[in-house]
């Protein structure tokens, strides 16, 4: 989610024995491919990249791994990603990018759109494109869970749910025009709240369908009790 009183569009750049250093201390960064070929072998390496963390974790990822499952050279490998932080640094990339579409979405609806649904489709409008994604992407909340990538996912990941409790607070407004905006702001970081806490508890593993549903159930009742519809 980007930080709301920036934009939502950021980029985060950015072991295994044969880890290559770039020179002179400069932090390793993907070298963006030059034609469609190149852009066809790097989704290839990231494609393998998050298979295998969805399947062994961060912790089990190597070059010689990626590049087998790509299958690619390890020197094609070493082309576009200097090293094995490289890569993980690109897959998180294209996840905290590929994320800015869902709520891109959301953020897009009308305001009359929002005033007229129930609480319960105002919740599942949030909620069901959010839980699509992750349940799309299992390797999201391993990288999150990941010590080796952490703090650089947690970071994007902050300016997410920034520009996502925003985008929470617009559909309050819509909802309640007459609610006071401090208000309005503390009802949204409830729900964001409880939108996080479903998706990150069980560290690394995406929220069974029964977790969901019970976040739906929560969040309605609460939306219905402070909109007075209850």
């Amino acid at each position: 989610m980007a930080h709301g009183r920036g934009t939502m569009e950021r980029s985060i750049r950015g072991g295994d024995a044969r880890k290559r250093r770039p020179p002179h201390g400069r932090p390793a960064t993907p070298r963006a491919p030059s034609q469609a070929r190149g852009e066809r072998r790097v989704d290839a390496i990231l494609d393998a990249a998050a298979a295998l963390i969805t399947e062994s974790g961060v912790g089990g990822l190597t070059v010689h791994g990626i590049a087998e499952r790509a299958g690619t050279s390890i020197g094609s490998m070493y082309h576009f990603f200097p090293d094995l932080e490289a890569v993980i640094g690109g897959l998180i990339d294209r996840r905290l990018q590929g994320f800015e579409p869902v709520l891109s979405a959301l953020a897009a609806r009308d305001k009359s759109e929002w005033s007229r649904m129930s609480a319960a489709a105002a919740v599942d409008t949030i909620v069901t494109p959010i839980f699509s994604y992750l349940r799309r992407h299992p390797d999201v909340l391993l990288l999150n869970a990941a010590p080796e990538a952490g703090p650089r996912f947690g970071k994007g990941r902050e300016e997410l749910k920034y520009a996502g409790l925003e985008i929470i607070e617009r559909i309050f407004a819509a909802r309640s025009p007459s609610v006071r905006p401090e208000i309005r702001r503390a009802r949204a970081a409830v729900l964001a709240g409880a939108v996080e806490g479903v998706a990150l508890f069980n560290r690394g593993q995406a929220a069974q369908a029964r977790e969901v549903r019970e976040l739906r159930r929560a969040m309605t009742a609460y939306l219905e009790v402070v909109e007075g519809t209850r």
